[in-house]
């Protein structure tokens, strides 16, 4: 076998854990490098492991190679590599380091490299070195044009992975070498189809879209994610979201739902349409069966509709840092052996597992140690902190098993900008657009929490008896009306009516009860004198979500609970467990206004419960 490979070095003005974020992206290098694009499965190895495996053709050769999961420090270092059981090549890889001048630039060194044999490999191999040069100079020329070219201050927060903050320049770069290539859209019936986005959503979330969808590479319309989106545009997330719900019933893009795994964060499985969400979801990567939450695992994610921009789908590399953005490191320590190395440790919690180990520790960082030391045992790892950094901080790592360990640290307080099913079950356009996306019969899907509202309209029956049927059905459906703005105004979304009566969802409890108290302060002001009132019950917990007459539905004790609250408010009162009530941001929403606290028992719940009812005042009691 011979080694051929080619070595770069480059000053780039720009912060090193931005240059880190692009040239981390080994999918983003390796496409660059000029390799060939793969086919990627798992199988499992010689030894019995569950390995991932990648086949591909180059210089006409069949090249099939199992891919260890890569190395990296945000910031700092990646390294990649293939071992390759099929064609003439033995080993490759990739690897860039990077340190800081100190005037504010970043010294990159970046190596690629291969081992061959045999005649094709003798004879390849000087050809694929040139390739190597050509490949790293273009990439890196491109890199520099970034950073020199565009606007890095929507990219200073710290707070977010490199690999979320450098989205923000890649987005305004045109360079096919940083950004991939774009297919040509139909701009015939791109325009066409715009029209009637133009006409049902505010004017520059529509033509944001639809720039998007025009001139945008690939990878970026492949799998459009509202909320990231709306970040990088400077507009509301609920404004942007509503334009791609709108922008699919317009033959725009289409609606997907992703899986993620929440060991590895990465999608499990997408499919279509919502009935094809399964109870349970498998992880290959991480070779775990988990229960499917609707709430913290499905998102909803947009892909462009192939009739306006067909999409390129190559992948060149599975294994890059970019795909695990909440991965501040990811490291292989060999049996029995201690490896140190200095990394930047973000404050908030941190995450440490090792891969396909049981067992994990969580650790608070208010400010950085000196030494973050993790032990890989047979049962798990242990985590322990000494000192205070002045600096960056050294990462130990023991080994104490007999045999190799990648040890991960990750953000435990990070989640992505997703759009995921706790959102989109409280969106009221999801809920009106949508109407039979649902779980499919007989399939409950797990919300892990989600906040219901139950309100109810009482004196209707008098007033339709004093003012007529005419009138009192004006009356009634005015009611209904600002009890749907109030409910939107909160993020929540009407789930469905029930006579005189309002089932509403919404992401969190705080968000529930402020829509209640705008319900019944618009109520009381509209409608005081009409002899009408409004209660409301509101709680929050897991639930399940269900098809019910083919349409998303909720059920389970919180369903029941909160509708149960409503049951025992007076009019203009707002009833909660007094567990609810005390949750932070309750009592500010709820303390000026009087309270009753009392016991009860509801129907179908087998503990009595001491419940608290806010009185907002109104026309009517009792």
């Amino acid at each position: 076998m011979k080694r051929y490979e080619h070595e770069a070095e480059r000053i780039i003005d720009a912060p090193r854990a931005l240059v880190w974020a692009v040239v981390s992206d080994t999918n983003r290098s390796d496409r660059a490098l000029g390799l060939a694009p793969a086919t990627y499965r798992w199988d499992v190895d010689e030894t019995g492991r569950r390995v991932r495996v990648a086949s591909a053709s180059e210089l006409g050769q069949a090249l099939e190679w199992i891919e260890p999961p890569y190395q990296w420090i945000e910031g700092r270092v990646v390294e990649g590599r293939r071992r390759f059981v099929k064609g003439p090549v033995s080993r490759a890889g990739f690897d860039a380091r990077l340190e800081d001048t100190g005037d504010g630039k970043t010294r990159l060194r970046a190596r690629a490299w291969m081992e061959a044999g045999g005649l094709i490999g003798l004879l390849g191999g000087p050809v694929q070195r040139l390739k190597f040069k050509a490949g790293l100079r273009r990439y890196l020329d491109a890199i520099e044009a970034l950073f020199a070219t565009t606007d890095a201050s929507g990219a200073a927060d710290a707070s977010q992975p490199a690999a979320v903050r450098v989205k923000y320049l890649l987005g305004q770069s045109a360079d096919e070498v940083t950004t991939g290539p774009r297919t040509e859209p139909n701009r015939a019936l791109l325009e066409r189809r715009g029209q009637a986005l133009r006409a049902v959503v505010e004017p520059e979330v529509a033509e944001r879209i639809l720039g998007h969808l025009a001139e945008r590479p690939d990878e970026e319309v492949r799998e459009m994610r509202p909320f990231e989106l709306a970040g990088r545009w400077g507009l509301p997330r609920r404004a942007v979201l509503r334009g791609f719900l709108h922008a699919t019933v317009a033959g725009l893009c289409d609606l997907r739902w992703q899986v993620n795994c929440p060991v590895c964060r990465v999608g499990a499985a997408v499919v279509e349409r919502l009935d094809g969400v399964g109870e349970a979801t498998h992880c290959d990567a991480c070779e775990i069966d988990f229960g499917t939450d609707f709430g913290q695992h499905v998102e909803a994610v947009f892909p462009s509709n192939p009739a306006i921009r067909p999409t390129t789908s190559a992948l060149y590399c599975a294994s890059s840092p970019a795909f695990l953005p909440h991965v501040l490191a990811q490291l292989e320590v060999p049996a029995g052996e201690t490896r140190e190395e200095p990394i930047e440790l973000v404050r908030g919690a941190v995450h440490v597992r090792a891969l396909k180990r049981p067992g994990a520790a969580d650790v608070a960082l208010e400010d950085a140690p000196a030494t973050l030391a993790v032990t890989v045992t047979s049962d798990g790892v242990r985590v322990e902190r000494e000192g205070a950094a002045s600096g960056a901080s050294t990462l130990r790592l023991v080994n104490a098993t007999d045999d190799v360990a990648t040890v991960l640290i990750e953000r435990a307080g990070w989640s992505a900008d997703a759009v995921l099913g706790s959102v989109i079950a409280s969106f009221p356009d999801f809920l009106d657009l949508f109407a039979t996306e649902a779980p499919a019969s007989g399939v409950d899907l797990r919300v892990g929490h989600l906040a219901l509202l139950f309100s109810d309209l009482v004196g209707s029956t008098a007033l339709y008896e004093r003012v007529g049927d005419a009138r009192a059905f004006a009356i009634v459906e005015e009611h209904f009306r600002a009890m749907g703005a109030a409910i939107e105004r909160h993020e929540g979304a009407i789930v469905k009516t029930m006579g005189d009566a309002v089932m509403a969802s919404f992401p969190s409890l705080g968000h529930g009860v402020a829509a209640a108290r705008a319900m019944i302060e618009a109520h009381d002001a509209a409608h005081a004198g009409d002899g009408l009132g409004v209660k409301i019950g509101v709680h929050a917990g897991p639930c399940l979500a269900v098809r019910a007459n083919d349409r998303l539905d909720f059920f389970g004790t919180t369903v029941n609970m909160a509708a149960r609250l409503q049951a025992k408010a007076e009019a203009s009162e707002i009833v909660l467990t007094e567990q609810s009530y005390d949750e932070p941001g309750v009592v500010e929403v709820l303390g000026a206004f009087p309270v009753r606290r009392f016991e009860a028992s509801l129907k179908g719940i087998e503990e009595r419960q001491r419940l608290v009812g806010a009185q907002l005042g109104g026309a009517t009691r009792g």
